[in-house]
């Protein structure tokens, strides 16, 4: 049997009305399954658990493999069962068991997050605000870039723009995963949901990557 979800207004308007879904989900049961006070954003950057989220999210990204692949099976806003069971290739796994593994390690680590935080609490801004400093808090900076870069004492001012673009993208994609999370638990929109955020990031990162390049040559 083929399930499927249909989005509308294009595949990346689409993913946001999914993460929009989701995060209504997770603010429904908030009340209804546990009565938990939840700890403020303003030092996630310094919690492991979200560190380590950020670092995964991090390393799945750069582990893809297979853009055009990731394209195709996305391209009309659904996805069967078929394609769903193709997805290791675009990430690198070896097989299909082992990208469902990861995912269900990503998928916990999600969960728990939204145990300790009320994300929807917060603005998009305040958020991203959040993730950018988890950023400079685990790692240094050029990890988080698209494409290889050259460090020199100093960036120039194109090269600073492009830094500093790459990463709110980054950003911006990091936080549309969390969103994705209230779907993890039916496999199918799950994936077409984190999927749609990874070419997000992928296609607003390259156009980071031209803006700097155009910069460069006026």
């Amino acid at each position: 049997m083929r399930h499927e979800i249909s989005l509308r207004n294009g595949m990346l308007s689409g993913a946001f009305v999914i993460i929009f879904f989701s995060l209504s989900i997770f603010g429904c049961k908030k009340e209804s399954i546990e009565e938990i006070t939840k700890r403020s954003i303003s030092d996630i950057h310094k919690d492991p658990l979200f560190q380590d989220y950020v670092f995964k999210m991090k390393n799945q990204f750069n582990s893809v493999q297979d853009y055009t692949l990731l394209s195709s099976l996305l391209k009309d806003g659904k996805i069967s069962n078929e394609e769903a069971n193709l997805m290791y290739k675009v990430y690198g796994y070896n097989n299909n068991e082992e990208f469902r593994f990861a995912y269900i390690q990503l998928s916990n680590i999600m969960r728990q997050l939204w145990r300790k935080y009320d994300f929807n609490a917060y603005t998009n801004e305040e958020k991203k605000a959040a993730v950018l400093k988890t950023f400079e808090q685990i790692s240094n900076k050029n990890q988080f870039h698209s494409k290889p870069v050259t460090l020199n004492f100093m960036f120039d001012d194109c090269e600073k723009i492009r830094v500093n673009c790459i990463l709110s993208v980054a950003a911006e994609a990091t936080i549309m995963h969390l969103g994705c999370s209230a779907l993890d638990v039916t496999f199918i929109f799950g994936i077409l949901c984190h999927g749609t955020s990874i070419l997000y990031q992928k296609t607003a990162g390259d156009n980071c990557n031209l803006a700097a390049n155009k910069c460069k040559t006026t």
